[in-house]
């Protein structure tokens, strides 16, 4: 097989898993890199699940399952792993893989004893194809607690195989999982590995086949990434000229916008306002050539460079320039056309005059980001910034009352959590091996619990909102109207069983709301009518 700088950087990966899992009493295994190296540790994993890229005797499962109570938790990951085995019967037999395993079964309790038993009883049952089993425990998310530190506890007290390992993944940035290590300082320990993507980059560009400008101007470019990473502005400066001249040289103005947007990160990075400014509209100013030579990146390059300047003038604590900024992005965007876009810079040009006190400029300009998503579809709104543009409508109208909304979510989200807690805590104090029966019997009072608690912020949420002036509740009601007909606000409460408004415990608490047409208007017309004065009496 070819060397390369990547293909180094996954042996480097290797020789520090083969280390670490190489002593039996190590069972907890957290492996800490840079933030940057994170999609290579996860090319590591995938390549020890096929035979043509596998360079290690162990098979990495990889586990994104969500955490919301141990044994649910439990629960699934048996359910899946059966699944998988199941669904790759054909694979494991052109692999010559004994098959045969019996999954797991009644004696496997939803508990982390349970789910050890069944990983390490996988490991054995294909003991003579791998040689260590490695469980990868990432939950996509997991509610607020330490309910997933815990259940990694009650698995390292579990009965262990000789043939498997847990696995988690942190960073040099948030070593989120060090209070694990420490606690279990006697069976973790954590896999580092010298991985510098910067440095990757830049020599897969120097190795780079081919010869020509393409090849010194790649070179050119990771340099440029290494430098902005951790060089000065002059010497990102330096190296852009030389990437410049190549481009020029070659007609390529779109890599000379690409470049110049480089410069103006660099100069942005170390606070230098005005140099990043006038790197941006250099970069403007070779994209429209791009646009204007047919290159299909042109339009977007011009787009992104005025939401750079924009930013910028923000920054540099200048919200008016950097909301005119942001309508010349807003029509940028609509030029191409890239509704999304479109929306988000009508979004921060409002947001920006809100911050300079011009309230009602302010308010012009976001209710034009309503009507820029009106004829989007309902599946399109949910993907841009609309809820956001309705929530600081909400806050320039009446502040009082949407702090009120938001404490509303804040308190149903303590409350969730201590029922969360509860349940987890009866759980646990069923032991290692819980009766199926009385995991039921709390899963069913958890459940009620939440409804009860999520109907209640509901009505509470309600309360406010209609207690809200004429214009606060028709905002409300586009927000139904566009996004979600149980909309009450940011941050969004979530039905805590994912039910659909028909099958809910509680009738919806939702109220009729004033018509909102008139907000949806165009802006000339809209400015006829004037909303009632903010921050009436809170009920």
């Amino acid at each position: 097989m070819q060397d390369t700088p990547m293909l180094r950087g996954l042996a480097t990966l290797r020789e520090a898993w083969l280390h670490a899992s190489s002593d039996p009493s190590r069972r907890l295994l957290i492996w800490r890199l840079p933030a940057n190296a994170s999609r290579l540790l996860a090319a590591f994993f995938e390549m020890q699940r096929h035979d043509e890229g596998r360079d290690t005797p162990d098979y990495f499962l990889r586990i994104d399952t969500r955490y919301e109570l141990g044994f649910r938790y439990s629960r699934q990951i048996k359910q899946d792993l059966l699944e998988r085995y199941l669904g790759s019967q054909d694979e494991l037999r052109e692999q010559g893989v004994t098959l045969g395993w019996r999954g797991p079964n009644e004696t496997h309790p939803d508990s982390a004893a349970g789910v050890v038993e069944v990983l390490a009883g996988f490991a054995e049952h294909h003991a003579a194809h791998l040689r260590l089993m490695a469980a990868v425990l990432e939950p996509e998310r997991h509610v607020p607690g330490d309910g997933f530190e815990r259940w990694i506890s009650a698995a390292l007290n579990a009965v262990p195989g000789a043939h498997l390992r847990l696995v988690l993944v942190d960073t040099q940035e948030d070593p989120r999982w060090q209070p694990l290590l420490e606690k279990h300082a006697d069976v973790a320990a954590l896999i580092g590995g010298d991985v510098d993507m910067f440095g990757i980059a830049r020599d897969t560009a120097a190795q780079s086949t081919g010869r020509g400008p393409e090849v010194l101007y790649r070179q050119l470019l990771a340099d440029l990434m290494l430098l902005i990473e951790r060089g000065s502005p002059a010497q990102v400066v330096t190296r852009a000229e030389r990437a410049q001249a190549l481009a020029t040289r070659n007609g390529w103005h779109d890599q000379q916008s690409v470049v110049q947007m480089m410069v103006a990160g660099a100069w942005l990075k170390h606070g230098d306002h005005a140099q990043a400014i006038n790197a941006y509209r250099n970069a403007r100013t070779a994209a429209d050539s791009a646009r204007l030579g047919g290159n299909a990146a042109g339009a977007d390059l011009v787009m992104q460079s005025w939401f750079g300047e924009a930013g910028c003038w923000f920054t540099a604590k200048q919200p008016e320039r950097a909301a005119q900024t942001y309508l010349q992005a807003s029509a940028s965007a609509a030029s191409i056309p890239h509704p999304m876009f479109q929306l988000e810079g009508q979004r921060m040009a409002g947001w920006c005059q809100l911050q300079a006190g011009n309230r009602e400029v302010a308010r012009t300009q976001l209710l034009e980001a309503i009507r820029i998503a009106k004829p989007l579809s309902p599946a399109d709104r949910k993907t841009t910034t609309l809820p956001q543009v309705l929530w600081d409508l909400l806050l320039l109208q009446d502040a009082r009352r949407c702090q009120k909304l938001q404490d509303v979510a804040a308190e149903y989200v303590q409350a969730s959590t201590r029922v969360f807690g509860d349940a987890e805590s009866s759980a646990m104090a069923l032991g290692p091996r819980p009766a199926r029966s009385a995991l039921d019997a709390i899963e069913r009072q958890l459940d009620v619990a939440l409804e009860q608690g999520f109907h209640r912020a509901q009505q509470e949420r309600e309360r406010l909102i209609q207690a809200g002036d004429e214009f606060f509740r028709k905002i409300v009601a586009v927000g139904r109207d566009f996004l979600d007909p149980a909309w009450n606000g940011i941050p969004a409460i979530e039905h805590p069983l994912d039910h659909e408004i028909p099958v809910w415990s509680e009738p919806p608490a939702m109220q009729p709301l004033p018509d909102p047409s008139e907000l949806l208007q165009a802006a000339s017309s809209a400015r006829t009518t004037s909303p009632t004065t903010a921050g009436a009496a809170l009920a």
